[in-house]
C-alpha cells in the first residue's frame, strides 16, 4: 500500500480512495464495513473539492468586478481632470486643474484595490472650492458612484478569498481522513488476513512506476561478458 501524503492533492486522495472502495464491496463483513467508511469519507472529500473549486471560480469572478470597478474609479478621475481643464480655459486665473491634481493625475489612478480609495478623500477636498463650477458636480457625481461600486467589489474580494481559504482547509482536511480511513483500513485488512497479510494489498491502489528503459543490443553482436558458450580448444 502506498501511504498518501499530505502534500499530495485531492485528485491522487479520491483516486486511491476510490480504488478501495470499489474492491472492498461485498466481500465479507469486515470489507462492506470498510467500503461504506471508505464511501463516506470519499464523498466527503468530493463535496469539499468542489465546494472549494466554486469557492475559487467565485474569487475569480469577484477578482475581474474589482478590476472594472478601477477603471470606473479612474474614468471618473479623468472625468474631474477634464471639467478643470474646462474651468482654466474659461478662466485661467482658477488653477483649478493645478488645484486638484497638483502632482499631475497619475498619483491618482496608479494605485490599485484599496490604495485607490484612499487616495480619494484628499483629492475631494482639493476638488470642493470648484464643486458648483462648470462640468464639476456631474464629475464629482460620476466619481461618487464609481467609489461606492469600487468598495462593494472591494468587499466582495475580501469575502471570496475568505470563503476559498476555508474552504481549502475543510478540502484538507477531508483529504486528511482520507488518509487516516485507508492506514487504519489496510492494518485491520491485515489482520484479517493474518495467514497471509499480503493478501490485504489487492485492495489498494498500487500505482505504476516509470517504466525502465530497455537495454539496447550490443552493436558488435559478440557474446556478453560472462558468456557460458564454449569456447575453441
Amino acid at each position: 500500500m502506498r501511504h498518501l501524503r499530505e502534500t499530495d492533492g485531492s485528485p491522487v486522495h479520491r483516486r486511491h480512495v476510490h480504488f478501495h472502495v470499489t474492491m472492498c464491496k461485498d466481500v465479507s463483513p469486515l470489507h462492506d464495513t470498510l467500503h461504506a467508511e471508505a464511501s463516506a469519507a470519499y464523498l466527503k472529500l468530493r463535496d469539499r473539492q468542489r465546494a472549494r473549486e466554486d469557492a475559487d471560480d467565485a474569487a475569480t469572478a469577484a477578482s475581474a468586478g474589482l478590476l472594472r470597478t478601477e477603471v470606473m474609479v479612474e474614468n471618473a478621475i479623468r472625468e474631474v481632470d477634464a471639467a478643470a481643464r474646462k474651468l482654466d480655459r474659461k478662466d485661467p486665473a482658477l488653477a483649478a486643474r493645478r488645484t486638484i491634481f497638483p502632482a499631475g493625475m497619475g498619483p491618482m489612478i496608479k494605485p490599485d484595490g484599496q490604495a485607490q480609495l484612499d487616495v480619494l478623500p484628499a483629492l475631494r477636498i482639493r476638488m470642493a472650492p470648484f464643486a458648483d463650477k462648470g462640468d464639476m458636480d456631474d464629475a464629482l457625481a460620476s466619481l461618487d458612484h464609481a467609489e461606492m461600486l469600487h468598495r462593494a467589489s472591494l468587499e466582495t474580494v475580501n469575502l471570496a478569498v475568505a470563503e476559498v481559504e476555508m474552504r481549502f482547509a475543510e478540502e484538507r482536511e477531508a483529504r486528511r481522513a482520507v488518509r487516516e480511513q485507508l492506514a487504519s483500513a489496510h492494518g485491520r485488512l491485515r489482520d484479517h488476513y493474518k495467514a497471509n497479510p499480503a493478501a490485504a494489498e489487492a485492495f489498494f491502489l498500487r500505482e505504476k512506476s516509470a517504466a525502465q528503459p530497455k537495454k539496447k543490443p550490443s552493436k558488435s553482436g559478440s557474446d556478453p561478458i560472462g558468456s557460458s558458450a564454449a569456447q575453441p580448444s
